[in-house]
């Protein structure tokens, strides 16, 4: 399950010694023949972007991208709840699952960030895996159309994770979100209001999808990953 861990290293910050491992990272993809060859060949092509780039030039669009534009946020819990009190209670509920499972979080960022979430996923089995990426496949979906936009390379990395997923988004929820946010850039004024802002999937917008096609609410999604910790009875 090297899989999923090759994609979470995708979405991290870049540094000189990023290209070089980006290529092992695809060897491993190829090896393991998850990911699909559509899929494998526009990761490719996001490799080798980012091997023909500057490594501050590379750091500096991941921070344009997802430091500086909220809708491309790699904490999944922004779009759920933004920085409403109920995030602060599923980050506790996502610790916990990841020390259930032998995982230590470590360095700043919160259970929430979508690398580290990618991998917990990868201690699992595939069919599990693909159940875990099926609770965030509105998020991941969004994500990718809002870099498809952007004329991000990093849009084959979401694209991959969706194709991963036990289902397909649902394109009411996904629509509902570009409308809400499109991946645009801001500049300071427009980033400051934006913060300030719940993003497109309410938690009203979930548990409807949640009772339509399963996917669920973050507090049921948690609900749901628990049951799937390996040696815990289902």
């Amino acid at each position: 399950m090297k899989t999923l861990r090759a994609l979470s290293f995708m979405l991290s910050y870049p540094d000189e010694d990023t290209p070089p491992r980006l290529a092992e990272c695809m060897d491993l993809l190829r090896k393991e023949g998850w990911v699909s060859e559509e899929d494998i060949a526009a990761l490719e092509a996001f490799v080798e972007s980012q091997a023909g780039k500057d490594s501050l030039d590379a750091q500096e669009d991941y921070v344009d991208l997802f430091d500086r534009t909220p809708s491309l946020s790699l904490h999944l819990f922004e779009h759920v709840h933004g920085d409403s009190r109920d995030r602060g209670q599923a980050l506790v509920d996502l610790l916990s699952l990841y020390e259930e499972a032998g995982l230590e979080a470590v360095g700043e960022e919160t259970p929430d960030y979508l690398p580290m979430f990618l991998e917990y996923l990868s201690l699992l089995d595939i069919e599990k895996a693909q159940e875990g990426l099926a609770g965030i496949v509105e998020i991941i979906g969004a994500l990718a159309e809002r870099h498809r936009r952007r004329e991000s390379g990093y849009v084959a990395v979401f694209a991959a994770l969706t194709n991963l997923a036990a289902r397909r988004p649902d394109p009411a929820q996904i629509s509902a979100a570009l409308e809400k946010a499109g991946g645009e850039a801001f500049d300071l004024q427009q980033l400051d209001k934006e913060w300030e802002e719940q993003f497109a999937f309410s938690k009203d917008s979930l548990a409807n999808s949640a009772a339509d096609s399963g996917c669920p609410r973050a507090r049921d999604m948690l609900e749901r990953m628990q049951q799937n910790v390996p040696g815990k009875e289902v």
